[in-house]
């Protein structure tokens, strides 16, 4: 017999989850824990989500897709192309790849270790990439959006973001400074900018 869903049960696992990827790292949040932390039994977490995967992305998905939008907007409002394009690639790699709730490097240590089983789909990627180069078109004038040059710079920004989300976790891990991206953010912005 199928068990009845409760919105209030999945809340809970949810809320649980997004606590332990506060206090520790993907690997160290098991589902037994969630589980605890929601009041259930690990069996019923299966219910609601088919792997520890699928819970982080839901709830990394609406966080990181409102990230890119306001990014999006805080571009728009700037005058010229060049500070447009420096906004973005700034926006996605210091303030998204390195956000201090922690969402953003658990999502790359579990997509790291990720298996056939978890059922991992790229779709949020994609939306990311689509929207990159959404975001490029409106900054430099006659950009069109099936350039492949586009894409290209759309999926090594994303590439980038990944390296910086993993590394961060790193360096914080041992105390090193993770301020100081600017020579990738540079050469990042010179594809767009500087050839034109």
């Amino acid at each position: 017999m199928a068990r009845v869903k409760n919105e209030s049960v999945r809340q809970a696992i949810l809320t649980s989850a997004a606590s332990q990827i506060a206090m520790t790292s993907y690997m160290d949040t098991t589902v037994a824990k969630i589980a605890k932390g929601a009041g259930i039994a690990p069996s019923n977490v299966y219910v609601y989500f088919e792997s520890k995967l699928q819970i982080y992305f839901t709830i990394y998905t609406p966080w990181f897709e409102a990230q890119v939008l306001a990014l999006e907007r805080a571009v728009a409002r700037l005058k010229t192309p060049e500070r447009k394009i420096q906004r973005l690639v700034g926006g996605l790699l210091n303030d998204i790849a390195d956000d201090k709730t922690g969402y953003t490097s658990a999502l790359m240590e579990g997509l790291a270790i990720v298996m056939p089983k978890d059922k991992y789909k790229p779709d949020l990627l994609h939306w990311a990439e689509n929207k990159i180069v959404q975001i490029v078109c409106n900054a430099i004038e006659g950009a069109k959006p099936e350039d492949p040059r586009l894409r290209a710079f759309a999926h090594l920004l994303m590439l980038t973001f990944d390296g910086v989300a993993m590394r961060v976790k790193s360096q914080r891990a041992a105390n090193e400074s993770t301020a100081n991206r600017s020579d990738v953010e540079e050469a990042l912005v010179g594809m767009l900018i500087g050839g034109r």
